[in-house]
């Protein structure tokens, strides 16, 4: 450990010898990716007053993750972000003068609003747009129609790069042009949603352009006398590191060698601990006992016995429910076990749990570091050594030796989507492992990860598609209870789903039950929008 600190320490202060002489915008470096989409999108523009309808051909020649901001300001984005943008333009469709809707279509549109477009990443967290730099329709010549005649990027994660950017439907202005004569502006409708997925490659492109140095950065130039002292401060760093690490190994040839009349170690001596075997002390005189010392190289981890085997289980479809545990865990320490089993594809780091767990408010204060290895100890604690080894001599801390109900989930859907004789008791027996609203007992802010990260609206998605595809294909065999049960499970992760209301509607309606259709009815109106119950009950009329 001592070594470790030695080098932190040496290495600052060599950055500080050397670094004050370079300028400090001495260049900036720039990171982008392309995705050559080449693509056409035709946009529906209608006018609710005559019901006039045609397309605005939308080109998307590219995409581009880029660090500089493409709003020509020329700022570069935060620290893990990265902006990303669309190269395209939009026009009327071009119909052959022999089509008699030739000559008609809109133009002058007032470009998107920013609430009509977002982006969604692979990982399906939503992304909101910055608009920047809307053109005036009114003095825009040109072919284009201006429905997106702006400038419009989002600030992504560094490490984003698959995603679909989606125009959904909203209200604009614009000129309906007829016989390529127009007319006023009208409020138009635009239709959607459109989806235009987006890929880079995996490593971005990296420029570094020079910058020429200003004033100040003169300045900074080390002159012969700084730069002297500066080579002085380095000789002296490395004489302090060469003397500690010279103290460093006498010190330990010292501790290796054995106490001046101490009897040598006798060869029936036990052998040294290994994890699970706890250490038995030698019946020697007190002097003797006094006089022997742990072996330096054993983690106190690895004294520790090991728990007996026992198969580690974390359901989060419904209330979070850990079993076993060893000891009673809080809030946080429940938080940590979760956001490691959901994403135990890769070790994390401290920090990256702390993000998670600890999210920072307005109102709120960050937790120290020390604080959270104290987390990080409590959820070993309650999980086993086993199941949440430490992160020493490790890249971070991730959980082993475990299952959960969504994984346990997943693997069934994968199973049925074989070809298995039994594919639609594989998907009942998955339907069978929800209990509820994904952490639904969970609303601390510990557990605002499970939004931000989209983890619920995954669950909460697969659930209710699993639903309404079984009950279709148990309507289609003949079995309504079946299918009545399977909407029931479906529900209890999004109890307002409108889709499999109108799938059970469809189903209860085949009762000839009336205080069946009358409790339906009544439990609809109590969680739907009324728009909705309406909707419903328009289905008894087919």
């Amino acid at each position: 450990m001592m070594g470790r600190k030695v080098a932190l320490m040496c290495g600052g202060l060599a950055a500080w010898v050397i670094f004050p002489s370079l300028p400090s915008s001495a260049s900036t470096v720039r990171y982008r990716a392309f995705d050559q989409i080449s693509q056409s999108y035709e946009i529906p523009v209608t006018n609710p007053a005559d019901h006039a309808t045609w397309s605005s051909v939308v080109l998307v020649a590219s995409a581009t993750l880029d660090t500089r901001n493409p709003d020509g300001s020329g700022v570069t984005a935060p620290t893990g972000k990265i902006y990303l943008s669309l190269q395209a333009s939009s026009s009327p469709v071009q119909l052959p003068l022999s089509n008699p809707d030739s000559g008609n279509f809109f133009s002058n549109i007032t470009p998107l609003p920013a609430s009509a477009i977002s982006y969604v990443a692979s990982s399906g967290r939503r992304y909101p747009v910055t608009r920047a730099n809307p053109v005036d329709q009114t003095n825009s010549p040109g072919p284009q129609d201006g429905l997106i005649d702006a400038t419009y990027y989002f600030t992504v994660p560094l490490s984003n790069r698959r995603g679909t950017i989606v125009i959904s439907p909203c209200r604009s202005i614009g000129v309906e042009y007829q016989n390529f004569v127009g007319g006023t502006p009208v409020p138009l409708a635009i239709g959607g949603p459109t989806r235009i997925p987006v890929s880079f490659p995996a490593q971005l492109t990296v420029t570094t352009t020079p910058r020429p140095p200003s004033s100040s950065s003169q300045n900074a130039v080390a002159t012969p006398a700084s730069a002297l002292n500066g080579l002085t401060t380095l000789a002296a760093s490395l004489i302090v590191l060469f003397t500690i690490v010279r103290v460093r190994k006498r010190r330990q040839r010292v501790s290796a060698q054995p106490a001046a009349g101490s009897a040598p170690p006798s060869p029936t001596q036990p052998p040294k601990a290994t994890f699970g075997q706890p250490t038995t002390t030698p019946t020697h005189s007190p002097d003797a006992v006094v006089s022997q010392v742990a072996p330096t190289n054993v983690e106190v981890a690895d004294l520790e016995p090991m728990e007996p085997h026992t198969a580690l289980r974390i359901d989060v479809l419904g209330s979070l429910a850990i079993s076993p545990t060893f000891a009673s865990p809080s809030d946080p320490v429940r938080a940590i076990i979760a956001y490691l089993a959901i994403n135990s594809d890769r070790a994390h780091s401290l920090d990256e749990i702390q993000t998670a767990v600890w999210p920072l408010t307005e109102s709120g204060t960050d937790i120290k570091r020390p604080a959270m290895r104290n987390y990080m100890t409590d959820a070993r604690k309650v999980v086993g050594d086993r199941h949440l080894p430490t992160a020493s001599g490790r890249p971070g801390y991730q959980l082993v030796d475990f299952d959960t109900d969504w994984a346990h989930f997943q693997r069934l859907l994968a199973q049925a989507n074989t070809t298995s004789p039994n594919t639609r008791d594989l998907r009942r027996e998955a339907l069978n492992l929800v209990r509820g609203v994904p952490f639904s007992a969970d609303t601390t802010r510990y557990f605002h990860w499970t939004f931000t990260t989209s983890v619920v609206y995954k669950m909460v998605e697969a659930v209710t598609d699993l639903a309404h595809g079984l009950s279709r294909e148990l309507v289609l065999a003949g079995d309504l209870a079946g299918a009545e049960s399977a909407l029931r499970q479906g529900l209890l992760v999004d109890e307002a789903s409108l889709t499999l209301w109108q799938d059970l509607t469809d189903v209860v309606l085949e009762s000839t039950n009336q205080s069946l259709l009358d409790l339906h009815w009544r439990m609809a109106s109590a969680v739907l929008r009324p728009e909705d119950v309406v909707v419903l009950r328009e289905r008894v009329n087919g």
